[in-house]
């Protein structure tokens, strides 16, 4: 048996939302379900490892501790040590959506 699935509106743009020194190193963005909200996130990869794709030349304290624990948390919740990843603007990209707890839900049917 199927069920139709509720209509997606995905972001058509990310915006940079890491440290001022390397912006592109977080992507953030909005898509909806069915009138609920979900924050889209996506952190930039080193190819071939398990590491966020830090550049040189920015301070460590810029880059937040957590960046790293994110990578731990996506792989532990999807139980797999390689979660696919997209390339976005020629770089390896690990992508995920959450549910929006700052989103009002629009009326629904």
């Amino acid at each position: 048996m199927r069920v139709s699935a509720p209509a997606i509106r995905w972001p058509t743009e990310l915006a940079t939302a890491g440290p001022a020194q390397d912006p592109m190193i977080v992507l953030a963005g909005r898509a909806e379900i069915d009138g609920v909200g979900f924050r889209v996130t996506a952190l930039r990869m080193r190819e071939g490892m398990r590491l966020p794709d830090y550049r040189a030349g920015v301070p460590e304290g810029a880059y937040e501790d957590a960046l790293e624990r994110m990578v731990d948390d996506i792989e532990d919740l999807v139980d797999s040590l390689g979660p696919q990843r997209v390339v976005i603007n020629d770089a390896h990209y690990l992508l995920w959506m959450v549910p929006d707890p700052a989103h009002e839900p629009a009326t629904r049917r």
